[in-house]
C-alpha cells in the first residue's frame, strides 16, 4: 500500500523461539506462530535477539528458517545467521541459502574487540559465501561490545556488498547519521519498534519488531497510516504501539509472556533474564485479553509465575 508518501514501510516480525516448559524448541508453537503473523506482517527476522540466538543449537536454527521459509516464503523471510565466530555465520548463511533463503542478517563479530578493519573482514566473509543474496549488517552495541560507527560501517559497506543494516541499541538513535553515511540504495531497518514514522519519513525500510510478534495490528496500522499520509490514524497507531511498547518492555520475556497470553507456546526461555513483575503481567494480559486477532481466548495469568510489583 502506497499514498502520500509514496512508500509503505516493512513491518518485520522479530520472532521469539517458542520452547516447551522444558526448554526444548517446540517446533508447532512456532510454526503456528509463523502461520498466524504470515497473515498480517510483511516478513519475519528469524533467530536474532528476540530469538535468543545465542542459546540456539546449530540445528535449530536451521529448523527454524525452514519454517519461516516454508510460511512465507524467501522474500518474507530475513535469517539471521550471526555468530561470534565468522566460520559459523558463514556456516550459518549458506545453511539458509541451502533452505531457500535470499535475505540474511548478520551480527557484527562479538564479545571479544573488533575493530573496523576485523567487521569489514567478517562481513566480507560472509558475502563471498553466498553471492547472490541481500546480507545486511546487524549492529548493536550494547548485546555485541562493538560499535561500528556511521562512517566506518559505510567503509565496510563498500569493501563487502553489504546491502544494508538493522540497528538497534544505540546505533537505532544514530539512525539519521547512519542514513547520511551510506548511498541511497542501502536499507536501513531500525530495531526500535515505536519509531516506524520517523524512520520511513527519514528514508528507511522500516522496523524489525519483536513487539509486533505479539501484538502486529498497531504496527502494521502505523505503516499503512504513514504510508496513506493519514495523521488521525498514524496518531492513533502510534499511541497504541506505545501502549504496546510500555506494557512489554521491549524484553524478550515480556514479548515471550505476550504471545505465550495470546495462545503460542510457553514463555520459557533458555536465557536468563529478571522476572516480568506482577504488574506488568496483568497489564500484558490485559492488552492479550482485548486484543481483537487472539487465536483463541487469551490464557489467565498463573498467580504462582507472577513476579514481584
Amino acid at each position: 500500500m502506497t499514498g502520500a508518501h509514496g512508500r509503505r514501510g516493512e513491518v518485520l516480525a522479530a520472532t521469539p523461539s517458542l520452547f516447551s516448559t522444558g526448554g526444548e524448541l517446540d517446533l508447532p508453537a512456532n510454526a503456528a506462530l509463523f502461520e498466524y503473523l504470515a497473515e498480517l506482517v510483511d516478513g519475519v527476522f528469524v533467530a536474532g535477539t528476540t530469538g535468543e540466538f545465542p542459546a540456539l543449537h546449530r540445528a535449530e536454527r536451521h529448523q527454524l528458517a525452514e519454517l519461516a521459509l516454508a510460511t512465507f516464503g524467501p522474500d518474507r523471510v530475513v535469517v539471521h545467521v550471526g555468530a561470534a565466530s565468522t566460520r559459523d555465520a558463514v556456516a550459518f548463511a549458506r545453511s539458509a541459502i541451502d533452505l531457500g533463503a535470499r535475505r540474511l542478517a548478520a551480527l557484527t563479530p562479538y564479545y571479544l574487540p573488533a575493530d573496523t578493519d576485523a567487521v569489514l573482514g567478517h562481513f566480507a566473509a560472509i558475502t563471498e559465501a553466498v553471492p547472490g543474496a541481500a546480507v545486511y549488517g546487524y549492529l548493536f552495541p550494547e548485546r555485541s561490545g562493538v560499535d561500528v560507527a556511521p562512517a566506518d560501517y559505510a567503509r565496510v559497506v563498500a569493501g563487502t556488498g553489504l546491502a544494508g543494516a538493522k540497528l538497534s541499541g544505540s546505533a537505532a538513535e544514530r539512525f539519521a547519521e547512519y542514513r547520511a553515511a551510506l548511498p541511497a540504495g542501502i536499507q536501513l531497518w531500525s530495531g526500535a519498534d515505536t519509531t516506524l514514522a520517523e524512520v520511513v519519513l527519514g528514508g528507511g525500510a522500516g522496523i524489525v519488531s519483536g513487539l509486533s510478534s505479539a501484538f502486529p495490528a498497531p504496527f502494521v496500522a502505523l505503516a499503512d497510516a504513514v504510508a496513506a499520509g493519514d495523521q488521525d490514524a498514524q496518531r492513533r497507531a502510534q499511541a497504541e504501539a506505545d501502549e504496546v511498547l510500555a506494557a512489554l518492555g521491549g524484553t524478550v520475556q515480556g514479548i515471550k509472556l505476550a504471545v505465550h497470553l495470546r495462545g503460542w507456546g510457553e514463555a520459557t526461555s533458555r536465557m536468563a533474564h529478571p522476572a516480568v513483575s506482577g504488574a506488568a503481567r496483568a497489564r500484558i494480559a490485559a492488552l492479550a485479553a482485548r486484543s481483537p486477532r487472539s487465536p483463541r481466548s487469551p490464557r489467565p495469568l498463573r498467580a504462582a509465575a507472577a513476579g514481584p510489583d
